[in-house]
């Protein structure tokens, strides 16, 4: 399971995305759309962990364990 709680994201020192919530339960397929600059690509590379993406609030939960703060290769380890 994937999920997001409130989470806020900075890129360069300007908030990119603010209260962002979303649960995404084992074996469900979800998708993402909306028009140019919605976030869409912000918020696949925040939930990955790309460094130029951080993290101000909120967190990112894999199967019930906080990654919101590990780099982006434990990320990828997890799954």
């Amino acid at each position: 399971m994937l999920e997001l709680k409130d989470l806020e994201v900075e890129v360069s020192g300007k908030r990119i995305l603010q209260g962002v919530n979303l649960t995404i339960d084992t074996a469900q397929t979800h998708i993402l759309f909306g028009p140019n600059g919605a976030g869409k690509t912000t918020l696949l590379m925040s939930i990955m962990g790309f460094p130029e993406y951080k993290v101000t609030s909120g967190r990112i939960l894999f199967n019930d364990e906080d990654v919101t703060h590990l780099p982006l290769h434990e990320r990828a380890r997890r799954g």
